[in-house]
C-alpha cells in the first residue's frame, strides 16, 4: 500500500496542473474573441441610409417610414411600431416573409436579401427602447 499513496499526490498535483492550464488557455482564448467585436457597435451607417431610401421609395404609400408623422393608410403600422414589436432577429424573417408572401392586405414587395437587411437596420433605429447611438437622418 505504501507505494500506491507515493504516487496518488503527484498525480493529483498533476492533474490540478492540468486543469489550471487549461483554464488558463480557455481564459486567453476567449478573451482574445472579446476583442474582436466591439461591445456597443452602432448601426452601419450606409446600410441604414439605403434601408431609409428603400423605405421611402417602397414603403412610405402606406406606412410612416419616418420618427414623426402619422401613416397614409390607418391600416398600416408605423416603422416605430415594427421596430417596437420587432426588437429581435424576428424582424428580418418578417421582411423576409412580407417579401415572399406578404403581409394580412399588403401584397408581396420582393426584396434581395441586401435589401432586406438594410430595411431592417433603418427600422432597428425608429425603436425608442434601444440605446441612441446615432440619430436618425431626418426625412428629406
Amino acid at each position: 500500500m505504501a507505494p500506491e499513496t507515493r504516487g496518488r499526490p503527484k498525480a493529483r498535483a498533476r492533474s490540478r496542473w492540468l486543469l489550471a492550464s487549461l483554464v488558463a488557455s480557455a481564459s486567453a482564448a476567449l478573451a482574445g474573441c472579446a476583442v474582436l467585436q466591439p461591445l456597443n457597435a452602432g448601426p452601419d451607417l450606409p446600410l441604414v441610409e439605403t434601408g431609409r431610401a428603400l423605405a421611402l421609395s417602397e414603403c412610405s404609400t402606406c406606412h410612416a417610414v419616418g420618427a414623426g408623422g402619422g401613416a397614409p393608410t390607418t391600416e398600416a403600422p408605423s416603422f416605430i411600431s415594427i421596430a417596437e414589436r420587432y426588437r429581435n432577429y424576428r424582424l428580418d424573417w418578417e421582411l423576409e416573409s412580407i417579401s415572399q408572401v406578404g403581409h394580412y392586405r399588403m401584397r408581396p414587395k420582393m426584396l434581395t436579401s441586401a435589401e432586406i437587411s438594410a430595411l431592417a437596420a433603418y427600422i432597428r433605429t425608429l425603436d425608442s427602447a434601444r440605446p441612441a447611438e446615432v440619430a436618425t437622418p431626418p426625412l428629406r
